[in-house]
């Protein structure tokens, strides 16, 4: 058990403490909030821990004094964010005791294991932007460590280790669903909580982590519409419209609690991302979408940002609600969306030269 001891030391304040707490153990209670619980699988009978205990395990006290601090900072502000920098740490420290280093500690990772597991990601087939995303969180660690006067060497070089992220790559980007699929796959909801899910995640282009961390008091009624009052990745706090459909769904689903999870899962606890994506995979399946592909949370959110492009919204619009920080992600789905629609019409194009010819062998 983490100890209010091992956090960073702070200047005692009358204003930060309460007669039942100490400053220390008010940080620590927060902390673990924020960071929140994991299940150590995919599974339903996986066991789930606590984040912040995980990570006293995983990393000696300075690392782990230093990785709270750099989550703690005003640049990863939004829970969202937290928790994933904090899974990719875990996931580093897994690797290095793969190695035979434990606990994981800064610095213990030399450029040598990064490009060794750059290389090993590779041959396997990982995804480059999965990559790029784990190498983000240990460069940035290492970083603010080093500006906080912890002597170690990052061992992440950006130009030998990072790849190259082409925005506008048509064959690994997230695949999108037409009208007409996105239909089926809302049809062969069970119950109004997958509707729910398929309609909410398309209608706001929602992120999954995002959703599952609302809470009831988060529908927000005003006037005659109600609102979700979403914090959105990079510490965006949003108060975004409900369709009234999605509202419908909602009110369905919630019924009379007045606290607690805004989405929950089968046994009535809080709906996670793995939760999700098995939903999504059955529904896609038995809707026949994507054959041979998994239906994923951010294939309803690219193709709600595709509908948009589609419906001829201003790119700047689009940006703005699909929150994206960067212009060049909303270009991005623009200009893949017309690299389609081009390639497709210059392939029929070609059609009317070759019409007969399978006619040749075919047997009646």
């Amino acid at each position: 058990m983490i100890q209010p001891q091992q956090l960073p030391a702070l200047r005692p304040s009358a204003t930060l403490s309460r007669p039942t707490a100490t400053v220390g153990e008010e940080i620590l209670n927060f902390l673990r909030a924020e960071l929140g619980t994991v299940r150590l699988g995919r599974k339903r009978t996986d066991p789930v821990r606590w984040r912040i205990e995980l990570m006293a395990e995983l990393c000696d006290r300075e690392t782990f004094q230093a990785v709270m601090s750099w989550l703690s900072s005003g640049k990863r502000q939004s829970q969202n964010t937290r928790r994933a920098y904090c899974d990719d740490i875990r996931f580093w420290a897994g690797f290095a005791a793969e190695l035979g280093i434990a606990p994981f500690s800064l610095g213990c990772l030399s450029y040598e294991d990064v490009t060794a597991w750059r290389l090993l990601q590779e041959a396997r087939g990982g995804s480059d932007r999965s990559v790029a995303r784990r190498l983000s969180s240990l460069s940035s660690l290492h970083a603010y460590a080093a500006r906080r006067g912890i002597a170690c060497t990052n061992p992440v070089d950006s130009e030998d280790h990072r790849p190259t992220i082409d925005r506008h790559d048509t064959s690994t980007a997230t695949p999108v669903l037409e009208v007409d699929e996105l239909q089926a796959v809302v049809e062969a909801s069970d119950d109004e909580r997958d509707a729910l899910v398929v309609t909410q995640l398309y209608t706001l282009a929602g992120r999954v982590t995002e959703m599952c961390a609302l809470d009831v008091d988060k529908r927000i009624v005003r006037g005659r519409r109600a609102f979700l009052d979403l914090n959105r990745k990079g510490s965006k706090d949003r108060l975004l419209p409900l369709s009234p459909t999605v509202d419908e769904l909602l009110e369905l689903h919630v019924g009379e609690r007045t606290s607690g999870p805004l989405l929950l899962d089968a046994s009535g606890g809080r709906l996670d991302r793995h939760d999700v994506d098995r939903m999504l995979t059955r529904l896609g399946k038995r809707a026949g979408v994507l054959p041979g592909r998994d239906l994923t949370p951010h294939v309803l959110r690219a193709s709600r940002i595709t509908h948009m492009i589609d419906a001829k919204e201003p790119l700047a619009e689009i940006q703005a609600f699909a929150d994206h920080a960067d212009p060049a992600t909303t270009i991005g789905y623009f200009t893949r969306r017309k690299a389609g629609e081009r390639n497709a019409r210059l392939v029929d194009d070609t059609e009317a030269l070759f019409t007969q010819i399978t006619a040749r062998w075919i047997r009646h």
